[in-house]
């Protein structure tokens, strides 16, 4: 027989003649609900119930995790974003709470609006302000450049003197 398909056939009858056989046996380790831990590869891991989930740093559905202040309810569509940056609440419970105000307490109601336009109104006034300071910041410049306006001029003048020899 040749030398390596001795060597076979000796581990194969459990002969390894003084070899020592290196080998890796993973253990289980139990983590609790709720435990964090770091792989090798620097992933983050979350134990839940039954299972685990890679720990991501991307946002949640919605802006900027955002929930609504009445129901809790995720902000994920457009109009309930926009109603949310105003207000704290989705478009559903922004129309409800409307609603209450208006029927149940009025003088509330007309303080809500009230406030409302006020806040609306504030920020029209720093948008005239802002236009009124940009407005006059282009009347103090000169619209006529004189650098341009002296080559115009030169520019037309001929430059040989006619002499009258009569």
């Amino acid at each position: 027989m040749s030398k390596n398909l001795r060597k076979v056939q000796d581990m194969l009858d459990g002969n390894y003649k003084n070899k020592i056989q290196v080998g890796y046996s993973k253990g289980e380790k139990t983590r609790k609900v709720g435990e964090r831990w770091i792989d090798s590869d620097g992933i983050e891991w979350e134990q839940k119930h039954g299972y685990y989930t890679n720990v991501t740093k991307l946002a949640k559905r919605g802006i900027f995790d955002a929930h609504c202040k009445s129901c809790k309810k995720g902000i994920v569509k457009k109009w309930d974003k926009d109603v949310f940056k105003a207000d704290g609440r989705c478009y559903y419970c922004q129309i409800d709470f409307e609603a209450e105000l208006k029927t149940g307490k009025p003088l509330r109601w007309f303080a809500y609006r009230r406030l409302k336009d006020l806040v609306n109104m504030d920020a029209l006034e720093k948008d005239m302000v802002q236009w009124i300071d940009e407005i006059e910041k282009e009347r103090t410049k000169n619209p006529f450049d004189e650098k341009v306006a002296n080559a115009l001029a030169n520019g037309e003048v001929e430059m040989s003197i006619k002499k009258n020899l009569q």
